[in-house]
């Protein structure tokens, strides 16, 4: 298998709704789903291949690429992006066959014991367990290991209030009392998230989807939440999920044992979903083709469920609810003879159903033999200790008034570099155009303003792709009269391109003169962080999307056209 790995650095809350909480709430999980960035990805493609959401891109003849590398999971697997520790490398989903003492807690500066209940036998645990002990599971959801270290991690979280609004008065709709909280991955952290595939140019694909590295994932992205940086990391050919070398981990063993590390749906054999250890059995059994099927230990069961759903954003609705095995969940067999191979393409294929979106990880052996571990809680990194102290002594409207100020900055900014860019452009041989072809440019240029001011006031699954809001102009310029179209093609822009190619590169990728005006100005380049334009008010940072970048330069077209009519008039 080919690996693309890379990090996710949240710079604002990430909403990726779980089904917990009440109606009222919106419950985040404490990791980025595999479903979330390959949603993304498909955006991505559908944009650079200026397609449309409803466009059937499963067509094979057209898009022969498309099954492969986003709905095919014997091919393509879209892991979740759990936390990344202080090196860079993706933690694990903590066992359920791990308890402390109760009482005891976990701190960064000394180490707690906790204990392995599934390596050990229900007979001899009042020998290997303290008197004292009385057993609680980990509230922590991730950890590390190394030998007989344990860290531990905590995914930090937002919580903010929000009331229903009206959208076009921008208040809050009198008498309805629709008040509901968000808990949200808080900004601030990072993810480590993998994609594996198997082929090379599979992984040129997606390397490149993941380009630009500024990104939006999750709910309310036009509410402060949402914004996400990429920082793709070098090939790891040897990339295995857990570390540990899959022929040590089948060494002759009194155990087998098979830790969830995902999620895991499965059917029965009447193909009805459901959460049962011993299904799991029978489908593990006959996957490594075994001759006598697995048998449970005595006590062998570790495992939680829970009901797992998720959204459709080509339909617009919510996925089906489905009760699944939970991460971490352990099972112990009596050993049995292990096909080496087809436990490889166990792990590395997974089990049940939607795999591609990361669903159904599990390792065989990944801790046997370790029955006590010395666990502790990360050093805190010093610098983001401070961000996240500073944001959390905001209230939450504090919050909402910070977010609201940067994003006036922002387009205040937007403003002043628009200005100096339409005085900076003098159009040569201006008097072979005529003022009824740049008026009718400024007119088509308006009603595409105006068809992505409406797309901008809806929900980001529901909008129109860049291209198709380009289109009027592009349309314009395509189908010109040879006459007019001669015109365009003898006018230039600062004697460097043509007036007909410096619209379509407006159009086409409407944020490069953005950036490279704000990383140069004198009032902006300041405002960069990772090369990125970003305004940052107590801890909230706001930058600018592709629908922004594409309205100042249907702006920038507009004052173009009509600057020159007025050059004009005035020679």
């Amino acid at each position: 298998m080919k690996t693309v790995t890379f990090l996710l650095h949240t710079q604002q809350p990430i909403l990726a709704t779980s089904l917990q909480g009440d109606p009222n709430s919106d419950v985040s999980y404490p990791y980025i789903p595999g479903s979330m960035i390959r949603g993304m990805l498909i955006g991505r493609y559908l944009q650079d291949h200026g397609l449309k959401h409803t466009d059937d891109i499963l067509d094979v003849q057209r898009f022969p690429e498309v099954k492969r590398l986003f709905f095919d999971e014997g091919r393509t697997r879209y892991l979740n992006a759990y936390p990344a520790d202080h090196e860079k490398k993706r933690t694990l989903p903590v066992p359920l066959s791990w308890y402390k003492n109760k009482g005891d807690e976990f701190s960064d500066k000394e180490d707690t014991y906790i204990y392995d209940l599934s390596q050990i036998p229900l007979d001899e645990r009042d020998r290997d367990l303290p008197d004292d002990f009385s057993a609680k599971l980990l509230k922590e959801d991730f950890c590390t290991v190394e030998d007989d270290q344990v860290l531990l991690y905590r995914v930090k979280r937002r919580i903010n209030i929000h009331n229903q609004r009206d959208r076009k008065r921008g208040k809050g709709i009198e008498g309805s009392g629709a008040v509901f909280r968000y808990d949200a991955i808080d900004a601030g952290q990072t993810f480590h998230a993998v994609v594996l595939c198997d082929s090379d140019a599979d992984q040129v694909i997606i390397e490149s989807l993941l380009q630009p590295e500024t990104i939006f994932l999750g709910g309310s992205k036009r509410a402060g939440y949402g914004h996400a940086r990429i920082e793709l990391l070098p090939n790891n050919r040897d990339w295995n999920e857990v570390g540990n070398d899959l022929q040590e981990r089948l060494e002759p063993d009194e155990n087998l044992t098979v830790t969830l590390l995902s999620d895991t749906i499965i059917r029965n054999k009447h193909g009805q979903p459901i959460a049962d250890p011993e299904t799991l059995r029978k489908l593990l059994s006959e996957f490594l083709n075994l001759e006598k099927e697995l048998k449970f230990k005595e006590g062998g069961i570790y495992a939680s469920r829970l009901i797992v759903g998720g959204f459709n954003s080509k339909w617009g609705l919510p996925l089906p609810q489905t009760p699944a095995l939970a991460a971490g969940s352990v099972f112990v067999f009596s050993a049995v003879d292990l096909d080496p191979d087809r436990v490889k393409r166990l792990e590395e294929a997974g089990i049940g159903e939607r795999r591609v979106e990361g669903f159904g990880r599990v390792v065989v052996n990944w801790l046997n033999g370790q029955t006590e571990y010395q666990a502790k809680l990360p050093q805190p990194q010093t610098r983001r200790k401070q961000v996240t102290n500073r944001e959390e002594s905001l209230e939450p409207e504090s919050v909402k008034i910070a977010g609201d100020i940067a994003t006036k900055i922002v387009r205040n900014k937007l403003d002043e570099l628009l200005l100096k860019k339409v005085g900076s452009i003098q159009l040569t041989d201006k008097d072979k155009i005529s003022n009824s072809q740049l008026s009718r440019l400024r007119i088509i240029a308006r009603k595409a303003l105006s068809d992505l001011e409406i797309e901008q006031n809806k929900p980001e699954y529901q909008r129109k792709l860049i291209a198709e809001l380009a289109a009027p102009v592009h349309n314009l310029l395509q189908n010109l009269p040879s006459n007019a179209r001669n015109q365009l093609a003898r006018i230039s822009i600062n004697n460097e391109k043509k007036l007909d190619e410096q619209i379509y590169q407006w159009l086409i990728a409407p944020d490069d003169w953005i950036k490279k005006n704000w990383r140069s100005d004198s009032q902006t380049k300041h405002l960069v962080r990772d090369n990125q334009p970003i305004v940052t008010i107590a801890g909230e940072q706001r930058s600018f999307d592709t629908y922004t970048a594409l309205e100042y330069s249907l702006r920038l077209i507009m004052a173009v056209a009509k600057k020159t009519i007025k050059e004009k008039g005035n020679d």
